[in-house]
């Protein structure tokens, strides 16, 4: 049976306070973001508004992402799962900077703000490194799907 933490101690931990910061910053980009596109040639101001709009519901919910997948990653204590939340959340921090392109695209101009989160972004990446070693590769459930075993793992042994 793994080890489990108290479900409550990730609040505390400097990933998650990091996580927090990154979602605060996205959120007050996306509040900061023009409604409407900003394109002087009539045919590609359409294209401008779909990228505004999409970039902005994809930051948000990568921002919301990451805190969510270190919280359920956090409680589970098995290192698949654990190491399934790990690429949602990898995952949630590249899309999310890459819609910040999305969003000058739609005439959203901010570059100094976007550096603001692309840093935090850069400031998190060591925290998550350090927290993923942490992970017990003993704990685990095998994974039928063969992505997120520990070496040497097999179905019996789990």
């Amino acid at each position: 049976m793994p080890n489990k933490p108290d479900p409550e101690d990730y609040h505390k931990t400097p990933l998650f306070q990091k996580a927090e910061e990154i979602r605060e910053l996205a959120t007050a980009i996306v509040e900061s973001a023009p409604d409407d596109a900003v394109e002087s040639d009539p045919k590609r101001q359409r294209f401008a508004e779909h990228m505004l709009e999409h970039s902005k519901d994809d930051i948000m919910a990568n921002a919301y992402m990451i805190g969510a997948k270190i919280a359920g990653a956090y409680g589970m204590g098995l290192y698949d799962l654990q190491m399934e939340n790990a690429c949602l959340i990898r995952r949630a921090c590249r899309e999310m900077v890459v819609a910040l392109r999305g969003l000058e695209m739609g005439g959203h101009k901010e570059e100094a703000h976007f550096d603001l989160l692309r840093n935090a972004v850069e400031e998190f990446r060591p925290l998550f490194v350090e927290w993923v070693a942490t992970f017990k590769e003993s704990d685990y459930l095998y994974d039928d799907w063969g992505l997120f075993n520990p070496p040497g793992a097999s179905p019996d042994q789990s």
